[in-house]
């Protein structure tokens, strides 16, 4: 069966976060396959994002003339984006996107049945999506890839403006209040006293608001004495400032309450640090119990947050994720912390799957798959 002549790409590819840096690795792929692409920029250039992936993108646009006679459309964004583009010329237009919860806005749906086919990451993501009433045959798995080889380099040691303990948990991620900073907060404070030789480090930024996500970070600190070392950061960072931060740090923490995918763990593995995740939603693609220390959440789940409700109803009203219970996620972080050779062990697991299961070359594979006319 063929392959299309090309691909016409709309996407955030210039962007700092998760959509931004999945669309990069999208790109790749489609670049070891040798297919023309035109790149559709959709959102503003993030001058976090890395010389070596704005160059990437320059080097692998193409004029929409050069897409040859056969070619498909690509918009890897929200269901809100698709209706941008008609597709016409295009033998099929295809939406890559994602939801976190137990299913997806109900607005979502039409949208994307509207659509030849939809490109989701995850089995969990078929499941919701098609639970949720968007046509069956429609949906495909197409999981995210990595770039391996560029989490393999030695990065120099990162600039800490106070030397954290000796043993660092780093939760990195755009504030949102799915994300658990509460869970992860009150449960660090309670495993932990400052007598412990341990740090946990917050790297985060807000994207289009006002609010000072600092501000309500450290509102879940509890007031007592003998608080563990916890630092906050909240500045920009380049690319490669944020892969020595990951270097740095001694162990990857994720307490969001429901994870659509999850690169930073992924990008922390392929560097052969230990991550310890929730076991529930789109991460459960490739987190088990050999390479992640995983935090159980009950069997029920629970309303998401209410502030999302009420700040995005269109996206979040009736929606449920899992319910952890804050000793579950001590467990996880006395586990990971004390027992040395598990750590090893696990972070040896998940370095060797991502290498054999999820780098660009074998991403392409499946893509040249799902590609195939």
């Amino acid at each position: 069966m063929p392959l299309p002549t090309g691909v016409f790409w709309a996407g955030y590819v210039f962007d700092r976060g998760g959509y931004g840096t999945v669309s990069r690795n999208y790109l790749k792929m489609l670049k070891a396959l040798n297919i023309p692409v035109h790149i559709h920029n959709l959102g503003e250039i993030h001058k976090e994002v890395g010389e070596d992936d704005r160059d990437l993108i320059g080097n692998i646009h193409r004029p929409i003339s050069e897409l040859g006679t056969d070619p498909v459309m690509v918009i890897h964004s929200t269901p809100d984006d698709f209706a941008r583009f008609n597709g016409t010329g295009f033998n099929k237009k295809i939406g890559i996107t994602i939801f976190e919860t137990d299913k997806i806005p109900d607005y979502w749906v039409g949208l994307c049945n509207q659509m030849d086919e939809i490109w989701v990451p995850s089995a969990f993501n078929y499941r919701t999506f098609t639970k949720s009433g968007v046509d069956e045959k429609k949906v495909i798995v197409m999981p995210y890839g990595i770039d391996v080889e560029k989490y393999n380099k030695n990065f120099k040691p990162f600039a800490f403006s106070t030397t954290p303990k000796q043993f660092t948990f780093l939760y990195a991620c755009q504030f949102d209040f799915r994300k658990g900073f509460d869970l992860l907060i009150k449960s660090f404070c309670e495993e932990f006293t400052d007598e412990d030789e341990v740090s946990l480090i917050i790297k985060t930024y807000v994207h289009g608001s006002d609010f000072d996500a600092e501000a309500i970070i450290r509102s879940y600190i509890p007031i007592k004495n003998n608080i563990p070392s916890i630092f906050i950061i909240n500045e920009k960072m380049s690319e490669n400032e944020l892969l020595s931060l990951y270097s740095s740090c001694s162990c990857y923490i994720s307490t969001d309450r429901a994870c659509g995918w999850g690169m930073p763990q992924m990008e922390m593995m392929a560097m052969g640090k230990p991550v310890i995740s929730i076991n529930w939603s789109g991460s459960t693609e490739f987190m088990n119990e050999e390479n992640t220390f995983l935090i159980q959440p009950l069997d029920e789940l629970e309303p998401v947050d209410i502030n999302l409700m009420l700040s995005r109803p269109q996206l979040y009203f009736d929606h449920k994720w899992a319910k952890v219970p804050m000793e579950n996620v001590r467990k996880a972080m006395r586990d990971a912390y004390y027992n040395k050779e598990k750590r090893l062990k696990i972070a040896q697991n998940a370095k060797e799957m991502i290498d054999q299961k999820y780098s660009i070359t074998e991403m392409a594979k499946i893509m040249k798959q799902n590609l195939t006319l």
